[in-house]
Protein backbone atom coordinates (compact mmCIF):
# COMPACT_ATOMS: atom_id res chain seq x y z
CA UNK A 1 0.00 0.00 0.00
CA UNK A 2 1.37 3.33 -0.86
CA UNK A 3 0.26 6.93 0.63
CA UNK A 4 1.69 9.79 -0.49
CA UNK A 5 0.50 13.72 -0.33
CA UNK A 6 1.62 16.96 0.75
CA UNK A 7 0.34 19.38 3.09
CA UNK A 8 0.67 22.51 4.44
CA UNK A 9 2.27 23.32 8.17
CA UNK A 10 1.70 26.94 9.28
CA UNK A 11 4.98 27.49 10.77
CA UNK A 12 8.61 28.10 10.04
CA UNK A 13 10.70 24.63 8.06
CA UNK A 14 13.07 24.31 11.77
CA UNK A 15 10.35 24.14 14.36
CA UNK A 16 8.31 21.63 12.10
CA UNK A 17 11.99 19.30 12.32
CA UNK A 18 12.12 19.75 16.02
CA UNK A 19 8.30 18.74 16.20
CA UNK A 20 9.27 15.78 14.25
CA UNK A 21 11.49 14.50 16.47
CA UNK A 22 9.98 14.96 19.92
CA UNK A 23 8.06 11.70 21.11
CA UNK A 24 5.45 14.15 23.35
CA UNK A 25 4.65 15.83 20.28
CA UNK A 26 4.23 12.72 17.62
CA UNK A 27 2.62 10.51 19.83
CA UNK A 28 0.15 13.24 19.63
CA UNK A 29 -0.17 12.70 15.59
CA UNK A 30 -0.69 9.19 15.67
CA UNK A 31 -4.57 8.43 16.19
CA UNK A 32 -5.11 6.12 18.74
CA UNK A 33 -1.22 7.01 19.84
CA UNK A 34 -0.86 5.83 23.64
CA UNK A 35 2.90 5.90 24.26
CA UNK A 36 5.39 6.65 22.21
CA UNK A 37 9.64 6.78 23.93
CA UNK A 38 12.48 7.81 22.17
CA UNK A 39 15.70 5.51 22.18
CA UNK A 40 19.33 5.31 21.22
CA UNK A 41 19.93 6.04 17.52
CA UNK A 42 16.87 7.81 16.81
CA UNK A 43 14.91 4.80 17.02
CA UNK A 44 11.14 5.62 19.17
CA UNK A 45 8.79 2.89 20.22
CA UNK A 46 5.32 3.28 21.42
CA UNK A 47 1.71 1.32 21.78
CA UNK A 48 -1.19 2.75 19.41
CA UNK A 49 -4.97 1.24 19.03
CA UNK A 50 -6.09 0.44 15.56
CA UNK A 51 -9.07 -0.52 13.72
CA UNK A 52 -10.25 -0.79 10.75
CA UNK A 53 -13.84 -1.28 9.62
CA UNK A 54 -15.86 -4.34 11.46
CA UNK A 55 -11.83 -5.22 12.77
CA UNK A 56 -12.68 -3.51 16.27
CA UNK A 57 -9.25 -1.56 17.89
CA UNK A 58 -6.54 -3.52 18.93
CA UNK A 59 -3.32 -2.49 20.67
CA UNK A 60 0.00 -2.37 18.18
CA UNK A 61 3.15 -1.79 19.27
CA UNK A 62 4.90 0.13 16.75
CA UNK A 63 8.75 1.13 16.29
CA UNK A 64 9.75 3.89 14.08
CA UNK A 65 13.66 4.31 13.38
CA UNK A 66 14.98 7.79 11.68
CA UNK A 67 17.51 7.54 9.20
CA UNK A 68 18.82 9.28 6.54
CA UNK A 69 18.28 12.74 8.01
CA UNK A 70 19.50 16.04 6.55
CA UNK A 71 18.25 18.60 8.63
CA UNK A 72 15.46 20.18 8.36
CA UNK A 73 15.33 19.16 4.67
CA UNK A 74 14.26 15.66 4.98
CA UNK A 75 14.49 12.05 6.38
CA UNK A 76 13.39 8.55 5.82
CA UNK A 77 11.77 6.05 8.78
CA UNK A 78 11.68 2.48 9.19
CA UNK A 79 8.19 1.29 10.49
CA UNK A 80 7.12 -1.91 11.84
CA UNK A 81 4.06 -2.58 13.71
CA UNK A 82 3.10 -5.51 15.46
CA UNK A 83 -0.54 -6.60 17.11
CA UNK A 84 -2.96 -9.38 17.95
CA UNK A 85 -4.70 -8.56 14.67
CA UNK A 86 -2.05 -8.25 12.40
CA UNK A 87 1.13 -6.04 11.35
CA UNK A 88 2.23 -3.21 9.25
CA UNK A 89 6.19 -2.70 8.41
CA UNK A 90 7.23 -0.17 5.98
CA UNK A 91 9.23 2.94 4.75
CA UNK A 92 8.20 6.61 4.43
CA UNK A 93 10.44 9.34 3.20
CA UNK A 94 9.32 12.67 4.37
CA UNK A 95 10.69 16.48 2.67
CA UNK A 96 9.98 19.62 4.32
CA UNK A 97 10.13 22.62 2.06
CA UNK A 98 10.06 26.37 2.99
CA UNK A 99 7.00 28.35 1.74
CA UNK A 100 6.27 31.98 1.55
CA UNK A 101 5.42 33.95 4.43
CA UNK A 102 6.56 31.30 6.62
CA UNK A 103 4.98 28.17 5.88
CA UNK A 104 6.17 24.75 5.59
CA UNK A 105 5.23 22.26 2.71
CA UNK A 106 5.59 18.67 4.33
CA UNK A 107 5.96 15.98 1.00
CA UNK A 108 5.31 12.57 2.57
CA UNK A 109 5.35 8.97 0.68
CA UNK A 110 5.18 5.84 2.75
CA UNK A 111 5.31 2.08 1.38
CA UNK A 112 3.67 -0.22 3.91
CA UNK A 113 2.70 -3.79 3.66
CA UNK A 114 -0.24 -4.72 6.07
CA UNK A 115 -0.84 -8.60 6.87
CA UNK A 116 -2.64 -10.60 8.62
CA UNK A 117 -6.45 -10.16 10.16
CA UNK A 118 -6.44 -6.50 9.50
CA UNK A 119 -5.85 -6.70 5.90
CA UNK A 120 -8.70 -9.20 5.45
CA UNK A 121 -11.05 -5.64 5.45
CA UNK A 122 -9.51 -5.21 1.84
CA UNK A 123 -7.66 -3.01 0.21
CA UNK A 124 -9.77 -0.33 -0.28
CA UNK A 125 -10.93 -0.05 3.16
CA UNK A 126 -7.64 -0.19 4.05
CA UNK A 127 -6.64 2.61 1.76
CA UNK A 128 -9.22 4.89 2.80
CA UNK A 129 -8.33 4.12 6.86
CA UNK A 130 -4.38 5.14 5.78
CA UNK A 131 -5.51 7.99 4.09
CA UNK A 132 -7.84 9.40 7.39
CA UNK A 133 -4.90 8.55 9.97
CA UNK A 134 -2.47 10.67 8.14
CA UNK A 135 -4.81 13.08 7.78
CA UNK A 136 -5.65 13.38 11.18
CA UNK A 137 -2.11 12.73 12.47
CA UNK A 138 -0.47 16.12 10.08
CA UNK A 139 -3.65 18.10 11.50
CA UNK A 140 -2.55 17.36 15.14
CA UNK A 141 0.82 18.32 14.19
CA UNK A 142 -0.49 21.76 12.89
CA UNK A 143 -2.15 22.25 16.01
CA UNK A 144 0.87 21.02 18.09
CA UNK A 145 3.21 23.79 15.55
CA UNK A 146 0.32 26.36 16.50
CA UNK A 147 0.43 25.90 20.40
CA UNK A 148 4.01 26.10 20.25
CA UNK A 149 3.98 29.16 18.46
CA UNK A 150 1.74 30.92 20.35
CA UNK A 151 4.02 30.45 23.12
CA UNK A 152 2.32 27.30 24.84
CA UNK A 153 6.19 25.76 24.86
CA UNK A 154 6.43 22.11 25.05
CA UNK A 155 4.02 19.63 26.93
Amino acid sequence: MIVDGAFTLQGPRGVVWDLLHDPDVLVKTLPGGERLIRGADDTYEGVMRVGVGPVTAAEFSVTVKLRDKVPPERLHMDVDGKGGIGFTRGTAAVELVEQAGGATLMKYRAELLVGGRIAAVGQRLLDAAARHMTRLGLEALNRELQRRLAGGGAP
